[in-house]
C-alpha cells in the first residue's frame, strides 16, 4: 500500500517534462530489445520463409519509425 501511494505521489508531482522524459524511457528500453532481436533473425534471411521474413522486416520497419518517434518527443 505504502509503494502504490509514494508511487502515485511522485507522478502527482511530476511536471510535464518529467512525466514525457519518463514515458521516454519506459517506452524505449522494450523497443531496443525488440529492435535488436528482430535484427538478430534477419541475419539469418537464408533460414526464414518469406512469410516470417516479410513479417520480421515490417516488425523492424515500424520498430524504427517508433525510435524516431520518440526521440523527436
Amino acid at each position: 500500500m505504502f509503494f502504490t501511494s509514494l508511487l502515485s505521489w511522485r507522478t502527482a508531482t511530476m511536471n510535464d517534462a518529467e512525466r514525457l522524459s519518463r514515458l521516454r524511457h519506459d517506452l524505449s528500453n522494450p523497443l531496443s530489445a525488440l529492435l535488436a532481436e528482430t535484427q538478430l533473425l534477419l541475419l539469418h534471411e537464408s533460414k526464414i520463409d518469406a512469410e516470417t521474413l516479410v513479417s520480421l522486416r515490417e516488425i523492424e520497419a515500424l520498430a524504427i519509425r517508433m525510435r524516431t518517434m520518440l526521440r523527436e518527443l
